[in-house]
């Protein structure tokens, strides 16, 4: 772990540490609170495993088996978020196993749309051969060899793209389907789960609401968290497994191959989801801090000399690191020299060849270019904060 953390008191819950956590820990608690649920899973992987063989080594249709090669994979991708509780992942994944249930009735009922589905991979190798921008990362023989293999995916591609965009019209380069994918999902009747599909989307579209369990109000403000999204977790769980489990009958019902098993697999966990409803519910109010976290600080510290240097504090993690002086630090720092001679600030016993202190509010540093982390304690005095807040304005 970094030393960043080092002034982390991980025996407390991360609600009384401004909501500091690492994704260990909440894993940790997940599987303490959850010991039956590998087992599960494991069930489950059992029976998906004699699917994913049969499914590949017997289907004929080679548009459903492109989509079943994305929905076994995905699946795959799912449930390690689900495991992880990386809610955000979980929503795209559960999203995407959607969108396979859909489009794998469509290729498997119409022979004109799996036609269209496989004829759409030009459009994909026309995207490839163009994706040039990393050439100016590449030198030398890799950057000539990358050259000539996108300029060779362009040129084989023209001809069955122009051909396909005459067949299908200019729109079959944005999309491989006739018809939106609502309309598809009618027509087979899964639209029932459209709207959640579209809830789901919101993570992936960058909506406003897609910021679930990853944004909340504390004491009338707003707190942002970056990491794993426990709320989207909730929700995904429920929504993938279900979509996955419509998919496996969709199978069976139009393959023939069994999945009667994996089936009733998959219907225990959906029957597991209230208990991992509420572990993830009960982690997730041990992670909100209780009160807005800090931001960080720009300290100015006066040495022995009149000599100043100037920090970026984290008062989260009680760290700090070597800071640039701001624009302007010159005036900044006559004066708080002028404020410390005048004997304006009250300086404790203890201090041990530490430096005086100020905070410096409206002011913004940047920490110095390898600069390392260290204690708050090296700086400042124990149980002291920076002399109270030396205002610019003053």
């Amino acid at each position: 772990m970094s030393d960043k953390y080092g002034g982390v008191d991980f025996s407390v819950p991360p609600s009384k540490r401004h909501g500091v956590a690492v994704k260990g820990e909440i894993v940790d608690n997940m599987n303490r609170r959850m010991p039956e649920f590998p087992a599960l899973l494991i069930d489950a992987l059992e029976e998906l495993h004699i699917v994913t063989r049969r499914f590949f080594s017997e289907t004929t249709n080679q548009s459903a088996i492109i989509v079943g090669n994305h929905a076994f994979n995905d699946l795959d991708n799912f449930i390690d978020c689900i495991l992880s509780a990386d809610g955000r992942s979980a929503a795209r994944a559960s999203r995407s196993l959607f969108e396979h249930l859909v489009n794998y009735c469509e290729v498997m009922s119409s022979p004109k749309a799996a036609e269209r589905y496989l004829e759409h991979a030009v459009v994909t190798a026309d995207l490839l051969g163009n994706l040039t921008h990393g050439l100016h990362y590449l030198r030398g023989t890799p950057h000539k060899r990358e050259r000539s293999r996108l300029a060779k995916l362009r040129r084989e591609s023209l001809r069955p793209l122009k051909a396909a965009l005459s067949k299908f019209g200019p729109h079959f380069r944005r999309d491989w389907s006739s018809r939106n994918l609502h309309d598809r999902a009618v027509a087979h009747g899964h639209d029932s789960h459209y709207d959640t599909y579209r809830l789901l989307s919101q993570v992936t579209h960058g909506s406003c609401g897609g910021v679930l369990g990853s944004h909340a109000a504390i004491a009338g403000q707003a707190v942002h968290r970056t990491g794993p999204s426990l709320e989207l977790a909730v929700l995904a769980y429920l929504e993938g497994f279900t979509f996955f489990r419509e998919f496996a009958r969709e199978i069976d019902q139009r393959q023939h191959i069994e999945t009667r098993k994996l089936v009733e697999s998959l219907e225990a966990l959906l029957r597991y989801w209230p208990r991992y409803r509420q572990v993830l519910t009960e982690i997730d109010a041990l992670i909100w801090p209780e009160s807005p976290p800090p931001g960080p600080v720009a300290i100015m510290a006066l040495y022995a000399g009149d000599r100043i240097r100037w920090f970026f504090w984290e008062p989260g993690l009680n760290r700090m690191k070597l800071a640039y002086p701001p624009k302007g630090h010159e005036w900044l720092e006559e004066r708080f020299r002028q404020h410390a001679h005048a004997g304006n600030i009250e300086i404790p016993p203890d201090m041990k060849g530490r430096p005086i202190t100020s905070s410096v509010s409206g002011v913004q540093v940047t920490p110095q270019e390898g600069a390392q982390w260290f204690a708050a304690s090296g700086i400042l005095a124990l149980g002291a904060q920076p002399a109270a807040p030396w205002l610019i304005s003053e």
